[in-house]
């Protein structure tokens, strides 16, 4: 059965081009660590596997299993993410469309990883949405999941996979913007510092090239130190401690969300001035935004919600239902690819709202909002919680044929 649904599926793929482009949960987190890891030298589909690609597709449309795989746990932001796809899935589930889904979450361990995926393959669902600990750790799982009929849909941070559709949020822009931005208070010239993510995740390698690229046009500021924060305030204040202790001038710290706390503890604790800087979008930064009149600061929301779309294409394709080919864009990790779909970010916070900045260019989805309008906006949510936002399902019909 599921590799006939499967196979309505990849026809769909195909259509749109990609042919050759070569509740209770159960306990998913604890079931998962008995299964095996497998290698990762898995071998490609055989000759009667992909024939029967091509199998009369099933009429099923609900009753469906999905799982959701997290690869990294280890800030609220994640916590976030998760609930956002908890609440969606438990719409689906009332509405008879799912009949249950798991959720396992691993803090950037590859090996358990492996295993959960492995254990929800196990437990038979008919979908599993991944978000990877990094882009080529669960070739293995995905071999497997696709022999056994089984979608797969790579979530929030993209990987490249054959026969697999990625919804994802659009890393590289939303660190472009936040590159741009601190260029331009600079007016071009000054002394940064650098505070990364965690290091060999796709998020964090394609933010970084965004502002390599975006600084490469301004040759007159210069990168005096660069190190992972793992997207942790209590990482990025210890980078924060060392950088302050290393460099006497700081003209401007370039970090990335989530940590924005643990910068502004950092100097607080050094009894120094805040400098021009990237911020965070969480309820608690804003509120201490607003408190620091002369802070001059950035907040680009990267939407934990990211995942409700993401289950919404899942449920879709499950359906039988066919992608438009112009949806569809090249994988960021892999071009000869195109099976992407790319999520802008929802918000772009200043002090004041400037949609016509040059920082704004470009970006259809994203709003330009001031910080009086964010903290409004989060003035129910708890001081933990991000500024979210994803496209309504509605716009997720439109995408399909």
């Amino acid at each position: 059965m599921k590799k006939r649904v499967l196979a309505l599926i990849l026809t769909g793929i195909m259509t749109a081009g990609l042919a050759g482009c070569g509740g209770s949960k159960p306990a998913a987190d604890s079931a998962a660590s008995e299964a095996p890891a497998q290698e990762e030298t898995a071998p490609e589909a055989d000759a009667s596997e992909s024939e029967e690609s091509t199998a009369p597709a099933s009429d099923k449309t609900d009753g469906f299993v999905v799982g959701f795989s997290n690869g990294y746990w280890g800030n609220t932001w994640r916590a976030q993410m998760i609930e956002d796809f908890e609440t969606q899935a438990e719409k689906y589930k009332s509405e008879g469309i799912l009949s249950d889904y798991m959720v396992s979450n691993t803090d950037s361990d590859a090996a358990e990883q492996l295993n959960q995926i492995n254990a929800m393959i196990d437990a038979g669902v008919d979908a599993i949405m991944i978000d990877a600990v990094s882009p080529t750790t669960v070739r293995s799982a995905v071999e497997r999941a696709r022999k056994e009929g089984i979608l797969v849909v790579i979530t929030n941070d993209p990987a490249a996979y054959e026969d697999t559709i990625c919804v994802c949020g659009d890393n590289y822009s939303w660190q472009q913007i936040q590159a741009k931005w601190l260029a331009e208070q600079l007016g071009g010239k000054g002394d940064i510092v650098v505070i990364n993510g965690v290091a060999g995740n796709s998020a964090d390698t394609f933010r970084q090239k965004a502002n390599d690229e975006v600084l490469s046009a301004y040759p007159d500021i210069k990168i005096l130190g660069a190190a992972p924060g793992s997207w942790s305030q209590t990482e990025a204040q210890s980078v924060m401690t060392t950088f302050l202790s290393s460099y006497d001038k700081i003209d401007a710290v370039l970090e990335q969300d989530v940590m924005g706390e643990g910068v502004l503890k950092a100097y607080e604790n050094a009894g120094k001035e805040l400098p021009i800087m990237t911020g965070d979008y969480t309820k608690a930064f804003l509120q201490k935004w607003n408190e620091l009149p002369d802070l001059n600061t950035i907040g680009v929301s990267y939407a934990p919600g990211n995942a409700v779309p993401a289950l919404d294409v899942t449920v879709r394709l499950l359906q039988g239902k066919t992608l438009k080919e112009e949806v569809l864009e090249p994988n960021p990790m892999d071009e000869n690819l195109v099976n992407t779909i790319m999520l802008d970010p929802p918000y772009v916070i200043t002090r004041e709202a400037q949609p016509d900045a040059v920082w704004m260019e470009g970006l259809s989805g994203t709003k330009a909002i001031s910080l009086e309008e964010a903290i409004e906006m989060m003035k129910d949510q708890a001081d933990t919680a991000a500024v979210d936002g994803w496209i309504s399902e509605e716009e997720v019909d439109a995408f399909f044929e």
